[in-house]
């Protein structure tokens, strides 16, 4: 990992903590800049946990694969051997709410071994761009095309077909969808108003999940973006 991104990491665990702690004390005073120190400091320790653990760390991309260089080794990935995608994210909770951190991609092999490739790196999203690129849109059209012949796709606790969702066994029709909003990490339904969420479904709980919200942007009847997962989303 470079010093510009250690460096990176310490200056967000520092904003973190001055954060943490101004709000604490606006809201409540003193009483509140001492309940919110605790909070700021096991964040930013966090954050600064990472930038240790990844010090030594190198990434090369290929047009086939991807090489992951640690201390403790080398681990080499082809792209045409990874069956899953899934995506580690880091939630901080903030007083204002979870801030949400692409942490890694893991990758299942067809043979179900699994390789973690850490982004908290410098062009780490350039990383996780490539990756999802090589492994997950490849396989969009397959999945338009499954879904046009009436097939079921899964996507672990999300099945979606022609004719809607099915999501941990509640199931609605896409034309029963007020709004599908793409936010940070997370995919939230909304049914009749788009104030409470009918239901959500966690990005880095489903495997390839930028397949899985293209597919929702292209069948929902109106559709939401924030941030950069709308980049990866389309």
């Amino acid at each position: 990992m470079h010093r510009r991104y250690a460096l990176f990491h310490a200056g967000r665990g520092a904003l973190l903590l001055m954060f943490t702690s101004i709000f604490g004390a606006f809201i409540a005073g003193w009483q509140g800049f001492w309940v919110s120190l605790p909070l700021g400091l096991a964040s930013s320790s966090v954050l600064a946990a990472s930038a240790l653990r990844h010090r030594g760390l190198r990434i090369a991309l290929h047009d086939h694969g991807i090489v992951v260089e640690r201390r403790q080794g080398r681990e080499v990935t082809v792209f045409d051997d990874v069956d899953e995608v899934w995506l580690d994210l880091d939630r901080t909770s903030t007083p204002l709410g979870a801030v949400v951190f692409l942490r890694g991609i893991r990758l299942v092999a067809h043979s179900g071994e699994q390789r973690f490739v850490p982004v908290e790196v410098t062009e780490g999203e350039e990383v996780a761009r490539w990756i999802l690129l090589c492994c997950s849109h490849p396989l969009m059209d397959e999945a338009r095309r499954a879904v046009r012949d009436g097939e079921v796709l899964t996507f672990g606790p999300v099945q979606l077909d022609t004719q809607g969702l099915v999501i941990r066994g509640a199931r609605v029709a896409w034309g029963e969808l007020s709004l599908a909003r793409l936010q940070s990490g997370r995919i939230a339904f909304f049914r009749g108003q788009t104030v409470f969420p009918w239901r959500t479904v966690r990005l880095d709980r489903v495997p390839h999940p930028t397949v899985l919200a293209k597919l929702v942007v292209e069948r929902a009847p109106r559709v939401e973006r924030d941030e950069v997962w709308a980049a990866w989303t389309g």
